[in-house]
C-alpha cells in the first residue's frame, strides 16, 4: 500500500498542467497525429507526476494541498477519461494485476459507474475482458519495457458501456500506468458510414446499365465499370491509367467534330479530348451521340453525356462519361421514319417523301441542263374491281402494281404511291421527249398482263400521265400537278393509255379551276336549278312518277353539263351541300306538283356515293320529308350498285334507317357493274333501273337484248319492278312492252323541264295506247 500514502498527496503543478493541455481527440477528426499528440500528453503527465514524488518532501504540507487541487481540477477538467493505476505483483514480482488508483468523471461516464465505485478495484475486477482481450499483457509491457502503448477496443455488447469504441493511451508511471481513454464511438460510427457509403457508390458505379468512364483533365482514363468493359470490348487493365478516351473514337469523326467550330488546321490539332469536353469545361453537361470503336474494330453509335468533376473552389479535377449503346434506337428511329415517308402497304415511298425528291430532282436538273419525268399512273375501274372483288384482293392487286412499276424503272428513278391507286414515278437525268414516250410505253406494257389474284385472273390497265422539266413546268409542284391533269386527260381519252402535258391541257386545266371555282358559288348565287323527267307505266300508260335532275347554268359559262360539273363536285366534295339543297328542293318541289296534278306521282333524287357516306344522310332525309309534307312513301332514292358492294354491313344498316322512313329504294344503271341479285334480297330493292346502253343497243344486238330480257324476268320473279331509262324510239318502246317492262323512262316519252314547265309540258299528254304498241 506504498503507492497509497503517496497518491492522497497533492499533485505537483507540473502534472496539473501536462493534465491540463492534454488534447481531447475529435470524433470527426480523428487522425493518428491527434492520437500521437494524446499520448505524448499522457506521457508528459506522468513524468510530472514522478518529478513531484521526487521533491514531495521538501514541499510544505499547505503547498502540497494546493497543488494535488489543481491536479484535480485539471484531470476532471479533461475530455477524456484518465485514470492512475498501481501495478499488483505476486511473490516473484511477476504483475499479475493492476488497481485503480484514481479516474476522473469522464472516465467514469465512459463505463457507465459513477461516485467512487472504481477507485481500488482491480481491472480484474472491474473489466471483464482486459485478459482475454490482452489488454492486461499489454499493460504489463508497458510497465516493463517503459514503452508506451496505444490502441482502439470495440466495447462488447455486454458491458453496459454506453461507448462502443474506446481508445486507449498508457504510459509507465513508476510502479504503474497513467492511462487516457476516448470515446470514439461517433468516429467509428462516421467511419462505418463512410465505409458504406463507398461500397455503395463503387457499386452503383460498377453495376450501372449504363458505361460509365472516368478521365483526369488530359483525357487519361482513371475509372470504368462493367457495363463500359462490355460495351467497349477491353478489359479495365487494357484502359485504367493506360489510354486517353479517345481511343475509343472515330478520329475522323473528331476532327470534322471540332471544324465545325475550329476550321482550319486548328481543327486537326484540338480534334482529340477536348471536342468531347468542349461545352462541359464551361460547365454545362454536354450529351451528344458519337460512334464507339470496340476492341474489335466494330463500330456502334452511343450516346455520350460528359460532365466535368470539379472540387469545392471549381477546380476540374477530371471527366465522367456516361454512355448507352443506342442502335436499337436508331434502328426504331428508322423504322419509324420510314412509316412515316413510305406506303405501308407497298413499301413505296409516300406523298410526302415524294414532294422533297421531286425537288432534290429538279434542283439537280436545273444545275446540270437535263430534263426531269413525272408520270402518274392510276388503275382503270380500280373502284370498281375492289368493290367487287373485295378489299383484300385490291392489296393485292396494288402490291403486284408496285411490284411491276420497281421492276421496269432505273435504280435511280423514283417510284411512289400517293393515294388509293394512284402511283408517281419521278425519272431524273431524260435527255429527250422520245427517252420519256418509250418509258411510257414499256410501263403500259407491262402492266398490261392479267394478275392472279385469289386464284383468278384479273386484268387491270392503267391511264398514265406524263410532265417534262423544264418543257411543261418550272417547279417539282406544277410538275407533279400537270402530269396529274395529264393523267385525267388519258383517262377521258379511253383509259389504258399515256398522255404527255401540253399547252392545250394548261387552258384545260385554267377551265376547270375556273368551273371549280364557280361551282362554290352556284348555291348562294342561285344557280342551281332541278328538271324532271316523267316515268312512264307500260301497263296504264299514265305518269307514275318523276326523276329529279340537276342543272347547272352559269351567268358566263352558261349551261354546264351534269357530267362536267357532277364529278367535280365528287372530288372537291362540293356534292354534299349540293345534295342537302337537291333533297330539300325535291320534296319541296316534288310535292307541289303532285298537288298541281292532282296525282300522287314518285319523286326520284339520285343519290352519290359521296353523299351515302354523310353521316346525317338520314337526318337530311327526315327534314326534307318534315318540311316539305311529301309522304316518305312517295320518295325514291336511286342508288348506283356499286354502293350495295362498298362496307356491305354499315351500308345495309343506312339503307335499313331510309327504308323505315317509308322511303323507296332503287338500283340506278343496273347491269354495268358486278352486283348479284342476292344483294337485291339482302337491301329489300322496290325498283331496278336498267342502265340506258343495253336499251341503245337491245334492238340491235342479240346479247343486249338478252340481258334486258333476263332483268326484266328474275326482277319479276323477285317481285321487284322494273325501269328502262334512255327511251329514244318507238322500237325499244315496243320492245319493253313486248317483254313486259314494268316502266320507261326517256326523251322519246318526255324532256326533262323545270317544275314550273312540267305540269304545261304534260297537259296534252293522255297516256300511251298499250294495245296498239304491242
Amino acid at each position: 500500500m506504498r503507492l497509497r500514502s503517496w497518491w492522497c498527496n497533492p499533485a505537483p503543478p507540473s502534472v496539473c498542467a501536462a493534465v491540463a493541455v492534454a488534447p481531447r481527440v475529435s470524433h470527426a477528426t480523428a487522425r493518428p497525429d491527434i492520437a500521437t499528440t494524446s499520448l505524448v500528453a499522457t506521457g508528459l503527465a506522468a513524468a510530472a507526476w514522478f518529478g513531484w514524488r521526487q521533491r514531495r518532501t521538501t514541499l510544505e504540507g499547505k503547498q502540497r494541498g494546493q497543488e494535488y487541487s489543481r491536479f484535480i481540477a485539471a484531470a476532471e477538467a479533461s475530455l477524456d477519461g484518465f485514470s492512475i493505476l498501481e501495478a499488483i505483483r505476486d511473490s516473484t514480482g511477476r504483475i499479475t494485476d493492476f488497481r485503480i488508483r484514481y479516474v476522473n468523471d469522464n472516465a467514469k461516464r465512459l463505463v457507465g459507474v459513477y461516485g467512487d465505485g472504481l477507485v481500488g478495484q482491480t481491472l480484474r475486477e472491474s473489466i471483464q475482458d482486459i485478459e482475454s482481450s490482452g489488454r492486461l499483457d499489454r499493460y504489463r509491457d508497458v510497465v516493463e519495457t517503459g514503452l508506451p502503448m496505444k490502441d482502439e477496443y470495440p466495447v462488447p455488447p455486454d458491458t453496459g458501456w454506453p461507448a462502443t469504441w474506446v481508445r486507449y493511451q498508457a504510459v509507465k508511471l513508476e510502479d504503474g500506468l497513467a492511462i487516457t481513454c476516448t470515446d470514439i464511438s461517433s468516429v467509428k460510427a462516421a467511419q462505418t458510414r463512410y465505409e458504406q457509403l463507398v461500397e455503395f457508390n463503387d457499386s452503383i458505379f460498377q453495376h450501372a446499365p449504363f458505361s460509365i468512364i472516368a478521365t483526369d483533365v488530359e483525357g487519361l482514363i482513371t475509372a470504368m465499370n462493367f457495363a463500359a468493359e462490355k460495351l467497349s470490348g477491353y478489359s479495365r487493365d487494357e484502359l485504367v491509367g493506360k489510354a486517353s478516351l479517345t481511343l475509343l473514337h472515330d478520329e475522323r469523326e473528331l476532327i470534322s467534330a471540332s471544324a465545325e467550330t475550329t476550321p482550319g488546321e486548328e481543327a486537326l490539332a484540338s480534334g482529340g479530348f477536348e471536342v468531347l469536353t468542349a461545352g462541359v469545361r464551361d460547365g454545362e453537361m454536354q450529351e451528344k451521340e458519337w460512334t464507339l470503336v470496340r476492341r474489335d474494330g466494330s463500330r456502334t453509335p452511343i450516346n455520350l453525356a460528359m460532365r466535368a468533376v470539379t472540387s469545392d473552389t471549381g477546380e476540374i479535377k477530371g471527366f465522367v462519361g456516361i454512355a448507352f449503346d443506342i442502335t436499337e434506337r436508331r434502328q426504331m428511329l428508322q423504322y419509324v421514319t420510314h412509316l412515316a415517308t413510305h406506303d405501308q402497304l407497298t413499301g413505296l415511298v409516300g406523298r410526302a417523301l415524294l414532294q422533297d425528291k421531286t425537288v432534290e430532282a429538279v434542283e439537280r436538273a436545273r444545275r446540270y441542263g437535263t430534263k426531269v419525268a413525272v408520270f402518274v399512273i392510276d388503275l382503270d375501274q380500280f373502284k370498281r374491281i375492289n368493290d367487287s372483288l373485295g378489299h383484300a384482293s385490291g392489296d393485292q392487286i396494288l402490291i403486284e402494281t408496285a411490284s411491276r412499276l420497281r421492276r421496269c424503272v432505273r435504280s435511280t428513278d423514283i417510284v411512289a404511291r400517293v393515294g388509293g391507286d394512284e402511283f408517281v414515278v419521278v425519272m431524273p437525268d431524260i435527255t429527250s421527249v422520245t427517252d420519256v414516250e418509250h418509258c411510257a410505253l414499256n410501263l403500259l406494257s407491262r402492266m398490261s398482263p392479267e394478275m392472279l389474284v385469289d386464284d383468278q385472273m384479273v386484268s387491270v390497265t392503267t391511264s398514265v400521265g406524263i410532265c417534262i422539266y423544264p418543257d411543261f413546268a418550272q417547279d417539282a409542284k406544277h410538275l407533279l400537278k400537270r402530269a396529274d391533269s395529264a393523267m385525267y386527260a388519258a383517262k377521258e381519252s379511253g383509259r389504258n393509255q399515256y398522255q404527255i402535258f401540253s399547252e392545250d391541257m394548261l387552258k384545260e386545266t385554267a377551265d376547270r379551276l375556273s368551273m371549280e371555282h364557280a361551282l362554290r358559288h352556284a348555291l348562294t348565287n342561285a344557280e342551281l336549278v332541278l328538271h324532271y323527267q316523267p316515268q312512264i307505266s307500260l301497263t296504264t300508260g299514265l305518269i307514275t312518277g318523276v326523276e329529279a335532275l340537276l342543272r347547272w347554268n352559269h351567268p358566263r359559262l352558261g349551261n354546264v353539263p351534269p357530267s362536267q360539273f357532277i364529278p367535280l363536285a365528287e372530288e372537291t366534295g362540293l356534292i354534299v351541300p349540293i345534295g342537302e339543297w337537291v333533297f330539300m328542293t325535291a320534296c319541296c318541289e316534288g310535292k307541289a306538283l303532285q298537288d298541281e296534278m292532282g296525282s300522287d306521282v314518285t319523286i326520284s333524287v339520285n343519290l352519290s356515293p359521296r353523299q351515302f357516306q354523310q353521316r346525317n344522310l338520314v337526318q337530311v332525309i327526315e327534314r326534307a320529308l318534315a318540311l316539305s309534307g311529301l309522304a316518305p312513301r312517295h320518295l325514291e332514292i336511286e342508288i348506283t350498285e356499286n354502293i350495295l358492294m362498298v362496307n356491305s354491313g354499315p351500308n345495309l344498316d343506312k339503307l335499313q334507317q331510309i327504308r323505315e322512313l317509308g322511303v323507296r329504294i332503287s338500283i340506278d344503271d343496273f347491269g354495268t357493274g358486278f352486283c348479284s341479285f342476292s344483294y337485291l334480297l339482302q337491301y329489300q330493292v322496290d325498283r331496278l333501273k336498267i342502265d340506258r346502253s343495253f336499251i341503245r343497243q337491245a334492238g340491235t344486238d342479240p346479247n343486249a337484248a338478252a340481258v334486258v330480257r333476263t332483268i326484266i324476268a328474275m326482277s319479276h320473279g323477285l317481285a321487284i319492278r322494273v325501269v328502262a331509262e334512255g327511251v329514244e324510239s318507238d322500237e325499244q318502246l315496243r320492245f319493253l312492252m313486248r317483254r313486259r317492262c314494268d316502266e320507261a323512262q326517256g326523251n322519246y316519252l318526255g324532256y326533262p323541264v323545270s317544275a314550273k314547265e312540267f305540269v304545261s309540258s304534260m297537259q296534252g299528254y293522255s297516256g300511251i295506247n298499250v294495245m296498239q304498241n304491242i
